[in-house]
């Protein structure tokens, strides 16, 4: 197996490539070549057609990146046309920078102790590993299995909620949020479709039920597609801790929206430094929209931040144990500011609207609250995303 590349390695390669580039840019303008194409000067000079074609990508002046190194002839080729060149006239002069910068490479690949076929496969690695494209393009392989398995998928999943310190004494804590799908499918064979409202962590400890008066959550008909999907209201684990959609009056496959809203207070017994609330992928989804707003008094105390786990591990680890769960360089964290005027989403048209409707609802005003975002398009399915806000 070629070896997996390091950031330094990666930058080494691409001042190589950028030094074969600059050099042969101008051996390739010398009038006994220029402007030549690949057949003829493999004939001009008696160097295989495949070799002169590999050279042509060293025209131009822009700047390389370091997978050029892997599509130019092998150091025996490049030494071989330089050679050609002098033969048929070229001055070693001319031929100076172009020599040198063929050393640099040989030198670069002795060092790593890989020829260039396996320097090819190694750059492969590192990208497969590290280009968003290629990240992406995997996912989206996940997503159509992971929908194929479970006969659902979400367009999008929607999560929002705020929190502000509670105005009654039997509480600390007073949340509003709301859950929901856009585009979901599923067939008629489907598990029913869960509504949860994000679970709430403290310094590594569950907030569990008999800290949470949860009140019965509300389908938001305004924002549900019609018909609308039916309501089953049975109790998980806890009361009110969440709605099941149950798809059967709508024709398999074909999408619907749907939103419900939850009001809760909290006697959270020891609020410890860090407060982590998360939401988990229970669906296949293509984007998910997951926005915290919390009051401007507990946000003056508090950094927020974001993280994205695998979901099935114990969330209540400390953070040397998350650690080796985390999902690296996917999610995207933004702080909105105040107010939902900078709530939009490509996920959802209608995200801004549906987050002034939460604050509207509850008879909240959204400029007291300041807003922080996580998104990802096509998160990995059973993962955990998580905002988490810490003491200064």
């Amino acid at each position: 197996m070629p070896d997996i590349l390091t950031d330094r390695t990666i930058a080494e390669a691409s001042r190589i490539a950028q030094g074969l580039r600059q050099s042969f840019a101008g051996v390739l303008q010398l009038p006994l070549i220029r402007d030549q194409r690949a057949s003829v000067l493999a004939r001009t000079l008696g160097v295989g057609r495949m070799t002169c074609q590999r050279i042509a990508k060293l025209a131009g002046d822009q700047k390389p990146s370091a997978d050029l190194l892997a599509e130019v002839p092998g150091i025996n080729g490049l030494r071989d046309f330089l050679s050609a060149l002098e033969k048929a006239g070229a001055s070693s002069q001319d031929l100076t920078e172009a020599n040198a910068a063929v050393g640099a490479f040989a030198k670069f690949l002795d060092d790593l102790g890989l020829s260039q076929t396996k320097l090819a496969e190694a750059l492969s690695l590192y990208y497969d590993a590290t280009d968003p494209e290629r990240l992406r393009a995997r996912r989206e392989h996940l997503f159509d299995a992971a929908a194929t398995v479970t006969g659902q998928s979400a367009g999008a999943t929607i999560s929002m909620m705020a929190l502000r310190p509670s105005l009654e004494k039997a509480f600390n804590i007073e949340q509003i949020a709301v859950r929901g799908y856009v585009g979901m499918r599923a067939s008629g064979s489907a598990m029913p479709i869960r509504l949860p409202i994000n679970m709430a962590y403290s310094d590594y400890r569950n907030v569990t039920s008999d800290e949470a008066a949860r009140e019965p959550q509300e389908l938001i008909e305004s924002f549900c597609s019609r018909p609308l999907p039916s309501i089953d209201s049975r109790v998980i684990k806890a009361e009110h801790l969440a709605h099941i959609i149950n798809p059967e009056h709508i024709p398999t496959g074909e999408p619907f929206d749907c939103f419900a809203k939850q009001h809760s207070q909290w006697n959270i017994k020891d609020m410890g430094r860090q407060k982590a609330i998360w939401l988990y992928v229970d669906y296949p989804t293509r984007y998910c929209t997951f926005d915290l707003y919390v009051h401007r008094n507990i946000e003056s105390l508090n950094t927020v931040s974001a993280d994205c786990h695998l979901w099935g591990t114990s969330l209540l680890a400390p953070p040397e144990d998350l650690w080796m769960t985390r999902f690296s360089d996917q999610l995207s964290f933004t702080v909105l500011g105040p107010g939902t005027s900078k709530a939009d989403s490509v996920a959802y048209a209608r995200n801004q609207e549906l987050s002034q409707y939460m604050f509207d609802h509850y008879d909240w005003d959204a400029d007291e609250f300041v807003g922080f975002r996580c998104e990802m398009e096509l998160p990995i399915w059973r993962s955990g995303m998580c905002l988490i806000l810490e003491e200064h």
